[in-house]
């Protein structure tokens, strides 16, 4: 596996056209970087790979965003208009997008909870201003004040029950993935 972060970065480039390699196709726009040799290195698929000048675009990392017209997707890692981003936040003078583009976002949110599913999960629902102790974390909340969210398999679309709205947050920071969540205990402990 690459270590990214002991290289000597130079430029960010994105490819013109798809690229095949190694059995896979790399996709159109998708981003790597140089280090100080000039070596290529792709982003999303951690690998060096040899290209020629032609097939890329060397573009500066620091014009892009929410106020530039193009942005890197922090999940797919290819240099996209800005408008393949959905918004995230309207603040007063500034419109904040997704870091996700919308593809990568409805593979992020995978499968919704039926109807059925949230029908008779709703009937279990914390009435208003009944106690709530969140499962995870086992903070108490009174249910219409704080936010109780029914939690789900963005997999599988099966419901695993509700859950005070920081918790679910995080657990779908961490992709719903246990090995992630695995990761950040591990890190916690380091210190201990």
């Amino acid at each position: 596996m690459l270590c990214f972060r002991s290289m000597n970065m130079k430029k960010y480039f994105y490819l013109k056209n798809n690229i095949s390699t190694r059995g896979i196709t790399i996709p159109l726009n998708s981003v790597g970087i140089t280090d100080k040799f000039g070596n290529m290195y792709l982003i999303k698929n951690r690998i060096k790979i040899n290209l020629d000048e032609n097939d890329v675009q060397f573009f500066d990392i620091s014009k892009t965003g929410d106020e530039y017209d193009y942005k890197v997707c922090d999940r797919c890692f290819k240099f996209l208009p800005t408008t393949f981003f959905s918004n995230n936040r309207i603040k007063k003078h500034s419109i904040t997008k997704r870091p996700s583009c919308k593809d990568c976002r409805k593979i992020k949110d995978g499968i919704s909870v039926s109807s059925q599913q949230r029908q008779i999960w709703d009937s279990k629902k914390p009435k208003n201003y009944d106690l709530f102790e969140c499962p995870i974390c086992k903070k108490i909340s009174i249910a219409g004040i704080s936010k109780i969210v029914l939690d789900h398999n963005h997999q599988n679309g099966k419901v695993r029950g509700y859950l005070c709205e920081s918790c679910n947050t995080g657990i779908g920071r961490f992709d719903d993935k246990p090995e992630i969540i695995e990761n950040a205990k591990k890190w916690l402990l380091k210190s201990t």
